[in-house]
């Protein structure tokens, strides 16, 4: 026999969703269901929560306890990337392959790997932007108008100053 569900009990879903819409219900119906949510409700709180994310597909946490959900975004490397190049909102239904081919400057990496610092499996701060680099790298931008990969070699080889944390 299951063990019997305990409403004071903290749970935590993740889920993706593209910002400032909302999710089909039919995605979110099985992993809230059982937990007595309303995909509905669910939906409208995680596309009010998104809008500074709009046309980016991100993933939301919602911490669930006492049958009341809170929605807080988790963003990724890559949207964190994409929305510092700061392109307008696409159609996702209309505008397909998008080239991100914007330019960043190195502060805004670092901004990023602070950022996503807690979540890095890298022991330093370099690492975390060199993880952040590969990423812009993937994403088809620059970096101080470099290829990412010039970038981590001079950070490797000591031409750009990483501060330790």
């Amino acid at each position: 026999m299951p063990p019997k569900f305990d409403p004071t009990a903290i749970t935590i879903v993740y889920v993706k969703a593209v910002g400032g819409e909302v999710p089909a219900t039919s995605s979110l119906a099985p992993k809230i269901g059982p937990l007595g949510l309303s995909p509905k409700k669910i939906g409208d709180d995680i596309q009010k929560n998104t809008g500074d994310w709009k046309g980016l597909k991100i993933t939301v946490r919602l911490t669930v306890q006492n049958r009341q959900a809170k929605v807080d975004v988790v963003p990724s490397a890559a949207s964190l990337i994409i929305k510092a190049l700061k392109e307008p909102p696409r159609d996702r239904k209309k505008v397909k392959h998008v080239k991100h081919s914007g330019n960043l400057s190195i502060d805004d990496i670092l901004k990023i790997a602070r950022t996503m610092r807690e979540r890095s499996m890298a022991k330093e701060l370099s690492g975390t932007v060199k993880e952040i680099l590969g990423t812009a790298q993937s994403v088809g931008c620059r970096v101080d108008g470099k290829a990412p990969h010039d970038v981590i070699d001079g950070i490797n080889n000591g031409e750009y100053d990483i501060p330790a944390e």
